[in-house]
């Protein structure tokens, strides 16, 4: 009776030990999941900071002491796929500055490279259409690797999965709230307003272009109201985009 006894109090102490452990363990793991949270919302509100200044690489410290295991990896893995996504962009405005693709229009530039046969401009167009299609390259070869490399990652099957899960979803955020196809569809335009300041003769009058013919005339000024409104539809992508990431945050 006594071995059964103490045989019986032994089962009661072990799966008491058992749902206690278990107890400890999901309390662990809820405390990791929160902390996570926090550190997330703190770097990237540092890695949005350091973003708005594109002329500057970013330096970040993706590691982080208060978190550890699983969401110290899962953490490291989505800040280093952020940066990757902030210095693509931020090195193809770089370039675009580096291009002076801001100064296109300028009638003064474009008066004085009129008579050096547009060479300044021609170059302007390669520059930009190089740097567009290494930041399409670079930003195709970041999701790609990234999602390869998430299958890979040694963490929870769960974790994983919603790890998978926020890449996919960026994906598609990306897709309709992106940016640079609008961009491309702007320097297209450009191109066609330089054709026509290249085929036709043009003459400058303070801040405008004057054509001989009514139809130049019409060709130039729509193509120059296409790429404001497409500057504008930019503009409130750019601004919503901001907002909701502010909110977030």
């Amino acid at each position: 009776m006594r071995r059964f006894l103490f045989f019986l109090l032994v089962v009661i102490l072990g799966i008491g030990s058992f749902f206690i452990y278990q107890h400890h363990l999901q309390q662990r793991a809820a405390n990791n999941k929160q902390m996570f949270e926090v550190v997330m919302a703190e770097k990237m509100r540092a890695l949005y900071d350091q973003a708005q200044d594109w002329t500057t690489p970013v330096q970040l410290d993706i590691h982080d002491d208060r978190l550890s295991g699983d969401y110290k990896l899962m953490s490291e893995f989505l800040l280093n796929y952020w940066i990757q996504n902030v210095e693509a962009r931020n090195r193809y405005l770089r370039a675009l500055k580096a291009a002076q693709w801001d100064t296109f229009l300028d009638i003064e530039r474009l008066d004085r490279d009129r008579k050096q046969d547009y060479k300044a401009t021609e170059q302007m167009l390669a520059d930009v259409r190089k740097a567009s299609t290494e930041y399409a390259q670079a930003r195709q070869q970041i999701q790609t690797s990234s999602m390869q490399q998430a299958t890979r990652l040694a963490i929870q099957h769960d974790l994983r999965q919603s790890l998978q899960a926020k890449l996919e979803n960026n994906l598609k955020s990306d897709q309709a709230h992106d940016i640079f196809p609008i961009e491309q569809q702007i320097i297209e335009k450009a191109q066609a307003m330089f054709d026509l300041l290249k085929t036709y003769p043009w003459q400058r009058k303070g801040k405008m272009f004057l054509f001989g013919e009514t139809a130049q005339v019409k060709k130039f000024n729509t193509l120059y109201q296409d790429v404001l409104k497409l500057n504008s539809k930019m503009e409130k992508i750019k601004k919503n985009n901001t907002e909701v990431l502010e909110e977030e945050l």
